[in-house]
């Protein structure tokens, strides 16, 4: 066999190939060309036997434009979800002729955020809106970024937005118990790294009950039943049990579950109980677990779709509404 060079190009590529080099092009960046299945093929084998990879930042100096797109790691890194939303959005990108690249440092935020940001020459940057402020926006599009999407609510009016409200899971959880007629009702709010996040559903549960003339008593616990065996304890009393419990996301809905059976209490005879983040195990439990979530691959399509029509001069996806609106799972629980 050939011997691979030490720096291999699209040359090298198409010597292999035995290809122009602009198949090899075409081929690599999934270009939209009436390319065989034979040839396309034999492009990817030369490419992996050569070990290439090519070369972004001259590509994107060769057509004029970067196919980046920046997204800052999430400044919690605890925030449920974010690896799932993150490869849904890569893949969706991906499919759109664009690459993602995630900025590690999780602290930026506003002009520093920016000119970090800046620095790496994207075509978009996708952010939420706490970091994105409108000078952060402005030196980004000074710099040449081509688009700039903010996600998160409230939306703002100098960057377009994907109104994606992370409290809204525990809103449409609560009006469910509302709905069925539960007026006493509990919150978990767990401590530690995810603690600004829980901060910020348990004000969302409490608006939405206090709007009906519900009552919430607040749980500050930790994800083990030793942390919610005190509240329990205090529910076997019937005047001091809440009638359904809110218990932020699936995990410490199925640690309070047990924790109530340990105690002699049923669900949701004597405590109804729902979560949220739709996890495979809340539909095996016993009871089933009813649960809030949003359906991620929906909200990284129009993410990834709306960022390809503003490179592309368009507006926002005209699913973004209906996208980001959080689904209710109903099972046996609540």
């Amino acid at each position: 066999m050939t011997a691979v060079p030490p720096h291999p190009t699209s040359a090298d590529v198409a010597r292999r190939a035995g290809v122009s080099r602009a198949t090899v092009s075409y081929v690599l960046n999934n270009a939209d060309h009436a390319i065989s299945e034979e040839t396309r093929s034999r492009v990817l084998a030369a490419a992996r036997e050569l070990q290439y990879a090519p070369n972004a930042s001259a590509r994107s100096l060769r057509a004029g434009r970067s196919n980046i797109v920046l997204v800052p790691v999430p400044e919690a890194p605890s925030t449920p979800g974010v690896d799932t939303v993150i490869g849904h959005l890569d893949g969706e990108l991906t499919k759109r002729g664009l690459r993602m690249l995630l900025h590690g440092d999780r602290t930026a935020a506003g002009i520093q955020g920016a000119r970090a940001w800046a620095e790496l020459r994207p075509a978009a940057v996708y952010l939420n809106v706490r970091r994105g402020t409108r000078p952060a926006v402005a030196l980004l599009r000074r710099a040449g970024v081509q688009a700039v999407l903010l996600g998160g609510v409230p939306t703002v009016p100098y960057a377009p937005c994907v109104p994606l409200d992370e409290t809204a899971v525990g809103r449409v959880a609560t009006r469910h118990l509302l709905d069925r007629g539960h007026r006493r009702l509990a919150c978990l709010v767990p401590r530690g790294l995810p603690a600004a996040f829980a901060e910020r559903r348990f004000r969302a549960v409490v608006e939405t009950a206090q709007a009906e003339g519900a009552s919430v008593e607040r749980v500050d616990c930790d994800l083990t039943t030793d942390s919610l065996a005190a509240a329990v304890s205090r529910w076997r009393d019937p005047v001091r049990r809440p009638d359904a419990v809110y218990a932020h996301n699936d995990e410490f809905a199925i640690a309070l579950i047990h924790t109530l059976h340990e105690t002699g209490l049923d669900v949701p005879r004597d405590v109804a109980v729902i979560g949220s983040g739709n996890r495979p195990l809340g539909a095996l439990l016993r009871p089933t677990l009813s649960t809030a979530h949003f359906v991620v691959p929906d909200i990284a399509r129009v993410i990834a779709s709306s960022i390809r029509r503003l490179l592309d001069g368009q507006g926002l996806d005209p699913d973004v509404a209906t996208a980001v609106q959080p689904r209710l799972v109903l099972r046996e629980s609540a």
